[in-house]
């Protein structure tokens, strides 16, 4: 068992590399029906996630523990002789993938695996005016809850890929997966929650170390 162990550990290695989506129909369709947050920096509304999207982990021959992190923001400052005010709205989207390799990772070596993942979606959401009553205070409050609802949220993805590794480290392969995204939004006393499930295809290029 040791001895299986000290092998994995001596053939792995960092590996780092983008995710490669373009944009297509669905993607115009989607901004056409008014399906964007208001906010800009949710899930769905482009900002949050480009088309290249990078990632990094570990990798053994076997198995493949990577990550990413992506952040959009967007602020306003307004300031007068007498009134001072901003407002900031903010996404944070850490993620998690695993893949399991069906044979052992290579050079010159064709390999497919499955892929699993994990993301969540933290928001930061801000506003003030120094000018501002307390009743308009309250409603710049209620402003950025609901903003805060429609930015966070939760989802997975669950997938095949395929890649081929060459000597100098050079990664290149496609993968496809069925992504699930799960939302809120709240307004007023009204609770709606929305989920959304896809097919996502990428290109992938990547660098093992």
């Amino acid at each position: 068992m040791w001895l299986a162990l000290f092998c994995a550990v001596a053939h792995a290695g960092a590996l780092v590399g983008v995710d490669i989506v373009p944009m297509g129909r669905a993607d115009l369709s989607w901004v056409q029906e008014d399906q964007l947050s208001g906010t800009q920096v949710a899930e769905t509304d482009g900002l949050l996630q480009p088309p290249v999207t990078p990632w990094g982990g570990y990798a053994t021959k076997r198995h493949a523990f990577l990550g990413g992190l992506s952040m959009a923001r967007v602020a306003t400052h307004v300031q007068t002789a007498k009134t001072d005010s901003s407002k900031a709205r903010m996404g944070i989207r850490p993620s998690f993938d695993y893949r399991w390799y069906w044979v052992d990772r290579e050079p010159n070596r064709p390999v497919a695996y499955l892929l699993a993942g994990l993301h969540g979606v933290i928001p930061v959401v801000s506003d003030r005016a120094d000018d501002a009553t307390e009743a308009e205070q309250q409603v710049l409050d209620n402003q950025a809850k609901q903003d805060r609802s429609r930015i966070g949220g939760v989802g997975g993805r669950l997938g095949l890929g395929a890649e081929i590794q060459w000597e100098n480290g050079l990664v290149l392969g496609a993968r496809y997966a069925f992504v699930y995204h799960r939302s809120r939004r709240l307004d007023e006393e009204t609770v709606t929650v929305s989920s959304l499930l896809q097919g996502e295809a990428a290109v992938v290029l990547a660098f093992a170390f």
